[in-house]
C-alpha cells in the first residue's frame, strides 16, 4: 500500500470505546451527511473517496449508494479502524468498497488515479491534520473537473457550551482545543479552508451552518455529553485533565440534569466544492 502510515495519527484514538462513540455519533449526524451527499449529487455508478474514514461507517453507506457499478476508496491512518472496515465490507458483500492505509497529512507522491474520481467526502478530518496543503493538493489531483467535495468541519469549536452554569465545561473545552493544537490540529479549521481551496481551483457551491442547540435530552445534547464522558480519559492520560477537574465537571453536569439547561454544539459547517 503506497503512502502507508506508520502511526495512528488520530488523536482521539482508535480503541474500541472510541469506535463505539463514533458509531453513536454517526447515527446522530447521519441525516445531515446524507443531505450533503444528495446536494452534491453523489449517486449510483460514481467513484467516490472517503477521506479519514475511521471505522468506515460512512464508507459502507457510500458503497451502498454508488452500487455495484460504482467504487468507493476509504482512506485512514489507523490500522485498527481499517481492519474493522474490512470485516464489515465482507459481511455486507460490498466488493465496490476498498480501503487504503495512508496518513493524509503526508499523502502518496503518486495520487490514486489522477483525475479519476467523481467526488470526495471528508468529515472531521482536516481539524486533526498538522498540514492541510498535502490533503488539498491530493484533492486537486484526484478529483476530475466537475468533481464534488463535501466537507463537514468546525469553524468555531469553542462554541461548545452549557448554559446557564457551564464554567467547568468551558474549561474542559479549552483543554481539548489546547491538546489538539499541541498535536498539530486546528479545531477552527473551516476558517482557513475557503482561501486554500479557492487557490487550488475549487468553487464553493453550497455552505450552511449545522450548529445546533437544545435541552439535555435531545440527541445532539446527548452526543456532547457522550464526548465529555469518553474523552476525559484521553485528556487525563495526556496530563491535561485532573481528577479534581473531572469531579467539578461531574458536579456541574449533575446540576444541569436537575434543572433546565441549554446545550450548544461546536459551530459546524457544511461546505460543498466543485473542482474547476
Amino acid at each position: 500500500m503506497s503512502g502507508a502510515a506508520n502511526r495512528d495519527a488520530y488523536v482521539l484514538g482508535s480503541h474500541l470505546e472510541e469506535r463505539e462513540r463514533l458509531q453513536r455519533q454517526h447515527a446522530i449526524w447521519r441525516d445531515a451527511m446524507l443531505a450533503g451527499w444528495e446536494r452534491a449529487g453523489f449517486g449510483p455508478g460514481q467513484r467516490l473517496l472517503d477521506l479519514g474514514c475511521g471505522p468506515g461507517l460512512a464508507s459502507l453507506e457510500l458503497a451502498k449508494r454508488v452500487g455495484p457499478s460504482g467504487q468507493v476508496l476509504a482512506i485512514d491512518s489507523a490500522p485498527a479502524f481499517l481492519h474493522h472496515l474490512e470485516q464489515q465490507r465482507e459481511r455486507h458483500h460490498l466488493p465496490q468498497l476498498r480501503s487504503q492505509l495512508c496518513d493524509l497529512a503526508q499523502p502518496p507522491a503518486d495520487p490514486w488515479e489522477r483525475g479519476g474520481w467523481d467526488g470526495a467526502w471528508c468529515r472531521w478530518l482536516a481539524m486533526f491534520l498538522p498540514r492541510l496543503e498535502p490533503l488539498l493538493d491530493l484533492l486537486r489531483e484526484t478529483l476530475r473537473p466537475g468533481g464534488r467535495l463535501v466537507l463537514h468541519e468546525y469553524v468555531r469549536w469553542d462554541t461548545f457550551a452549557l448554559h446557564p452554569q457551564g464554567a467547568q465545561l468551558a474549561h474542559f473545552v479549552q483543554r481539548c482545543a489546547q491538546h489538539w493544537r499541541r498535536h498539530g490540529g486546528d479545531p477552527d479549521v473551516a476558517q482557513r479552508l475557503p482561501a486554500l481551496l479557492e487557490a487550488r481551483g475549487f468553487r464553493l457551491l453550497h455552505s450552511a451552518s449545522l450548529m445546533a442547540c437544545g435541552p439535555g435530552d435531545q440527541p445532539k445534547a446527548r452526543w456532547l455529553q457522550d464526548f465529555l464522558f469518553t474523552y476525559q480519559a484521553q485528556l487525563a492520560a495526556a496530563g491535561c485533565w485532573s481528577a479534581a477537574e473531572q469531579s467539578a465537571l461531574v458536579a456541574e453536569l449533575k446540576r444541569a440534569h436537575q434543572h433546565t439547561s441549554l446545550w450548544v454544539t461546536p459551530a459546524l459547517v457544511e461546505l460543498i466544492w466543485e473542482r474547476q
